[in-house]
Formats: structure tokens, C-alpha cells, sequence
């Protein structure tokens, strides 16, 4: 089984009863506490379908109907998981809908690397470090470039997986009930998205 540090752990649990507090609170006739749990989650719900769609303006409608709906049915939501996981099963689904969306009107498949990087975009490196420099943070930059390339050569199955997994830190079992597949699916899918990947990048260096 996983295992995640104390921290991580707690960090984590507090952000699960700050989201639960954040429901009751909208449940109980608080408007604002809708727009404190869109204001905490929209980048990583923008990044989840992002990596799914490849498409900075699908991605962004994407993103804002998946807030729609969770605003239309949270009095429905019964907590059964944790507020993220539901809120990144509906991401995903809305995501995979708007890929098959897009095949079906033959729209361009290629993916964009020239996006404006600002508030809802990838996330910026930061020189956070003073021992890295200016070359460093330069060879980092173009690392992530050829990751990101990389990503958006692999089956949206797999790509969805590492998402969730690498990008946005899920746990196995967190994955397992975004994508309602069983838990023994999601590692032996994640292990061949691997696979996957490193055979893209081997190829990409030749």
C-alpha cells in the first residue's frame, strides 16, 4: 500500500475538512463559500482537463462547466469521498466528452507548446533557489517542454492516469474512484503509461 508522509497526511486532512466546512457553509445559504472552493481548486481542475483536451481554451470551458456543475448538484453531494475526488471524476468525464467532441468535428489534434503561461495556464518554473542559475533554470525549462511534448503523444488513457498520478498527486485509490476503475486497473494502467512515455521520450531523443 502507499505510503504518504506525516505531513503530507496532515496537510492533506486539513484540506479535506477546510473543503467539507466549504460545502456546509454553501449548503447553509453561503454564496461565498461556492466562490472559496472555485477560487482553492480551479487550477488544479484547469490543469486536470488541460492535459487531457491539449487545448488552453477547451481546457478553460472545460474547467468552468465542470464549477457549473458542481455548483448544480453540491446539495446532492454526500461526502462519500473527498470533495477533490468528486470534483475531478466530473473534470474528467467533461474532459473526455470534449475530446470525443473534437474527433468527431475533425478538429486539429496537434498539441499547442506557445500558450500565454499566466494565472490559469501551466505553471510557471520559479528561481526559487539561489544556487540555480540562469542555464539551470533554462535546462528545466526545456525538460518540462519535452515532457509536456511528450504527454500529448500518449493515448488519452494513459495520459489521463499520469496525470492524476503524477501532476496532481493522487494516490492510487483516489484514482480509482475519479475514473470508477478498480484499483488493480489504475497500476497496471499507470505501469504501462510509463512504459509508454519512456518510449516516446527514447524515440524523441534519437
Amino acid at each position: 500500500m502507499e505510503q504518504r508522509s506525516p505531513t503530507q497526511c496532515l496537510n492533506g486532512q486539513a484540506a479535506i475538512e477546510d473543503d467539507v466546512s466549504l460545502v456546509t457553509r454553501f449548503r447553509n445559504g453561503d454564496e461565498e463559500a461556492f466562490d472559496e472552493l472555485v477560487r482553492k481548486h480551479q487550477q488544479r481542475a484547469f490543469h486536470i482537463a488541460y492535459q487531457i483536451v491539449r487545448s488552453y481554451e477547451d481546457a478553460n470551458e472545460v474547467a468552468q462547466d465542470a464549477f457549473v456543475k458542481v455548483y448544480q448538484h453540491l446539495a446532492e453531494f454526500r461526502g462519500e469521498s473527498a470533495f477533490t475526488t468528486w470534483l475531478y471524476q466530473i473534470v474528467a468525464n467533461l474532459a473526455r466528452n470534449r475530446v470525443r467532441y473534437n474527433q468527431r468535428r475533425h478538429k486539429d489534434d496537434s498539441v499547442s507548446l506557445d500558450l500565454d503561461e499566466g494565472e490559469d495556464g501551466p505553471p510557471r518554473l520559479q528561481l526559487a533557489d539561489p544556487s540555480v542559475t540562469p542555464d539551470k533554470l533554462a535546462a528545466a525549462a526545456e525538460h518540462a517542454r519535452v515532457i509536456q511534448q511528450a504527454m500529448g503523444q500518449l493515448s488519452e488513457g494513459h495520459r489521463e492516469v499520469l496525470v492524476l498520478r503524477v501532476v496532481q498527486d493522487l494516490s492510487y485509490e483516489e484514482i480509482a474512484r475519479v475514473l470508477e476503475c478498480s484499483l488493480g486497473t489504475i497500476k497496471s494502467r499507470i505501469a504501462r503509461a510509463r512504459e509508454e512515455l519512456q518510449k516516446i521520450l527514447k524515440k524523441m531523443e534519437m
